[in-house]
C-alpha cells in the first residue's frame, strides 16, 4: 500500500538502526553516530532519515575506508580528508572542529574524500548554533541534477544550511536543497510507491515526469530538476565551487564521473558572533520574532514545521517509519 507506515519508539529506532549499521560492517561508535543523525532526521519528518538504509549495502564501509584525518591546518582553517568514511562521520568532525577554531573569530573547514551523503544538514547546523555559533554548511554529491531540461546531470542536490543561536527559543535553522527534490526525497517516494512531485524531475527527453523509474534512482536516464531558476542554479554552482574546487571534492571536468570518483565534498564556515557584536542572540531573536508575527495568522519560518513534528514525536515517543524501510532495518539488524 502506498504510504504505509509502522509506528515505533524513538529508542527502538535508534537501537535497530545502530544494529543494522553494525551488521553492514561499522563499529559501535561509527554505527551509533550515524544512527543518531538518521533518527534525528526521521524524528523531524525529514527525508534524510532511515530511508538511507533501504539498500543496506550502500551504507556499508567503503573498501579501504578509515577515520577522517586533518591534512592541512591553521589557527582558523583546516582541510579534512574523509578517508572514504561516510559524510555523516566526516561532517560531524568538521563542524565540531569549526566550533572550536572559530572561538573569537571565524573558521573555514573543508572536507573531501567521503563516500556517502552527510544526511540532514540541519542536524549539524543546530549542533553548532547550540554552541553559540553562526554556521553555513554546504555539501555536494554525484551527478543527479540537470542545470536545465534536457541537460546532462552535473550537480548533486547540493544542499546548504544556515543556523544561528536565538535568545529564548530554539536556534534558527535554514536547511534547503538546491534541487527541486532531495535525493532521499526520491528514495522516500520509491519506498512508499509514490509519484514524484510535479516538475521535480525530467525524463530522458527532458520532459517533466513524476515517475521514479524515469531517473537514475529508478533505473532511468533522466535527471532531478533544479530549483529556483537561474537563482537556484547560482546557489548550486556556489556550493559546487565551495565543496569541490575549494574543499577538494571531485571536480566537474577533471573526472569522468563524480559518482565513480566517490569523492563527496563539504564546506563549513563558522562564526563566533560575540567577536563581532554584543548580544547577538537577542538581536537575532528580535528579527525572527518580528517577522514571525508580521501577519495576524503568523508567518511560517524555516524550521517551524520540522520543529513541530519533532516536538510531537518526542512528546509521544513515537516515530512513523515507512513499512518497507522498517522491514529492511529489522531484517538487516537481525544479521548481527
Amino acid at each position: 500500500m502506498a504510504g504505509e507506515s509502522v509506528i515505533v519508539s524513538i529508542k527502538e529506532a535508534l537501537e535497530v538502526t545502530t544494529k543494522a549499521l553494525k551488521a553492514v560492517g561499522w563499529g559501535e561508535n561509527e554505527a551509533s553516530v550515524q544512527a543518531e543523525i538518521m533518527v534525528y532526521a526521521e524524528t523531524c519528518g525529514n527525508n534524510q532519515g532511515l530511508v538511507k538504509l533501504l539498500n543496506p549495502s550502500l551504507m556499508a564501509p567503503a573498501p579501504g575506508s578509515g577515520t577522517p584525518i586533518i591534512e592541512r591546518e591553521s589557527a582558523t582553517s583546516a582541510q579534512i580528508n574523509g578517508m572514504q568514511a561516510p559524510g555523516m562521520l566526516a561532517l560531524k568532525t568538521a563542524v565540531d572542529l569549526a566550533v572550536e577554531k572559530s572561538k573569537g573569530g571565524v573558521a573555514s573547514i573543508g572536507v573531501y574524500n567521503t563516500s556517502t551523503s552527510s544526511g540532514q544538514l540541519a542536524y549539524y547546523g543546530a549542533r553548532a548554533a547550540k554552541n553559540g555559533r553562526i554556521v553555513i554548511i554546504t555539501a555536494n554529491s554525484p551527478e543527479f541534477v540537470a542545470a536545465k531540461a534536457g541537460a546532462k546531470a552535473t550537480f548533486g542536490t547540493n544542499p546548504m544550511c544556515f543556523a544561528c543561536p536565538l535568545e529564548g527559543r530554539a536556534p534558527f535553522v535554514l536547511d534547503l536543497s538546491t534541487a527541486a527534490i532531495a535525493l532521499f526525497g526520491v528514495l522516500t517516494c520509491k519506498a512508499k510507491n509514490l509519484p514524484l512531485p510535479e516538475n521535480s524531475a525530467y525524463d530522458a527527453q527532458g520532459n517533466y515526469t513524476t515517475k521514479v523509474s524515469d531517473i537514475p534512482v529508478g533505473g532511468g536516464t533522466g535527471a532531478i530538476a533544479g530549483w529556483g531558476g537561474h537563482k537556484g542554479l547560482g546557489l548550486a554552482l556556489m556550493i559546487e565551487l565551495l565543496c569541490a574546487a575549494l574543499s577538494g571534492g571531485a571536480v566537474l571536468g577533471q573526472v569522468d564521473s563524480k559518482k565513480n570518483a566517490k569523492n563527496w565534498g563539504h564546506h563549513v564556515i563558522c562564526i563566533d558572533p560575540e567577536a563581532h557584536v554584543d548580544g547577538f542572540a537577542a538581536r537575532a531573536a528580535s528579527i525572527i520574532n518580528t517577522v514571525a508575527t508580521s501577519h495576524p495568522d503568523g508567518v511560517r519560518l524555516p524550521g517551524d514545521s520540522s520543529n513541530a513534528i519533532a516536538a510531537k514525536n518526542e512528546a509521544n515517543d513515537t516515530l512513523p517509519v515507512p513499512k518497507k524501510v522498517w522491514d529492511v532495518l529489522l531484517e538487516t539488524s537481525a544479521k548481527i
